[in-house]
């Protein structure tokens, strides 16, 4: 099965961390909208093979959309592509923008599942973060939320500086109490050209360092998992069976198209990513162009080595689905890194799969980039 992501480039604001692409322009909505639409039009004949189960609505700020708006964009999707009648459809959201009526309204059409911008349920952290909502309005949100749909996760962003364990835990516990079903837990990072970076440089904020990040981050995942969640991903935990379908799509090098500017698609040895730019990517979709930046064949060695960087990143690699993959065996090629990994706790190995542990998730990106 494939899955459809959708970016909305839109946002009422940035805040002081964020390095995604959106415009603060809404004017331009409309003239998006039609776009997008005919966007899906152009790939209507580009993949008649794959059948969908999954819809991502990301950005920016897809919930800066009207009901309505997401309701004909996922009726197009569902006019156009091959798309299971219990598709997953997610839809990133501000809490500022769920009232109640706009949580029915998204869920009227066809949403079933929430993933709520929370970042702390703490005032302080969230004005650090320069969040305009309060720890009081998240947690409202997130239960009028779960009141309607089912399936909720928040985003948690945590290594603050001066931040203490025990502050993530208050946020970590009201998810808990609350019934969320889904955790993505992030490190605060430090992305070119924002404010966050910018102050940091300046010496008015001093950044964690990567020795204190590893050990929150193993206090964080202990945590979480102890409330009955089930770590599936480097920051991605959750209560078995609501594990977010798409997003496993990207973990294990499955099929995905992308829509709307800046957003990126993988299909066949195909990548490709659309442009950041609102009005250029108007233009060339408006003139039956496909509004491509990028676009690259890989070959199978690329392939390879996407697979174990974005598999150990997750679940880790099962051996047989490696062989059938690539017909090659992992164990027996990559046996010195196996051992010296398990050996010194930071992966664990089975009959038949190989993955890192909550040690190793701490410094994946190093592991990868040393071992494979």
């Amino acid at each position: 099965m494939s899955g459809i992501y959708v970016h909305i480039p839109f946002c009422s604001r940035r805040c002081n961390y964020c390095d995604f692409f959106f415009t603060t322009n809404t004017k331009l909505t409309d003239d998006f909208l039609i776009s997008l639409d005919r966007e899906i039009q152009i790939h209507s004949a580009s993949v008649p093979n794959h059948k969908f189960d999954t819809i991502f609505f990301g950005g920016g700020t897809p919930s800066i959309l009207t009901g309505n708006q997401l309701l004909g964009i996922i009726n197009r999707l569902r006019e156009t592509f091959d798309i299971t009648e219990d598709a997953e459809i997610s839809l990133e959201a501000n809490p500022e923008d769920l009232t109640n009526e706009k949580i029915r309204e998204l869920y009227s059409a066809g949403v079933n599942r929430l993933s709520i911008g929370v970042q702390s349920f703490i005032d302080s952290e969230l004005q650090f973060l320069t969040r305009h909502h309060t720890s009081s309005i998240a947690g409202d949100v997130v239960k009028n939320s779960l009141d309607v749909i089912d399936n909720v996760s928040i985003d948690i962003i945590y290594s603050l500086p001066s931040q203490r364990a025990e502050d993530i835990i208050v946020s970590i516990d009201k998810a808990k109490v609350m019934g969320v079903k889904h955790i993505s837990a992030y490190t605060l990072t430090y992305e070119d050209k924002t404010l966050l970076t910018k102050s940091a440089n300046e010496g008015k904020i001093i950044r964690n360092t990567p020795e204190h990040e590893a050990t929150l981050y193993e206090t964080v995942s202990k945590e979480i998992i102890s409330r009955g969640f089930r770590q599936y991903e480097v920051s991605n935990f959750a209560i078995p069976g609501y594990e977010s379908r798409h997003n496993k799509k990207y973990w294990k090098l499955l099929p995905y198209l992308g829509l709307g500017p800046s957003a990126h698609s993988f299909i066949g040895n195909r990548r490709w990513n659309n442009l950041k730019s609102v009005g250029k990517y108007c233009e060339l979709v408006n003139s039956h162009k496909l509004p491509i930046e990028n676009d690259y064949e890989l070959n199978e060695q690329q392939l390879q080595s996407d697979f174990i960087m974005l598999a150990l990143r997750a679940e880790g690699i099962n051996f047989t689905e490696y062989k059938k993959r690539f017909g090659k065996s992992f164990g027996d090629d990559n046996k010195r890194a196996i051992g010296e990994l398990v050996q010194n706790g930071f992966a664990e190995l089975s009959n038949d799969s190989f993955r890192l542990s909550t040690k190793g998730y701490a410094v994946a990106d190093e592991i990868i980039a040393r071992y494979f």
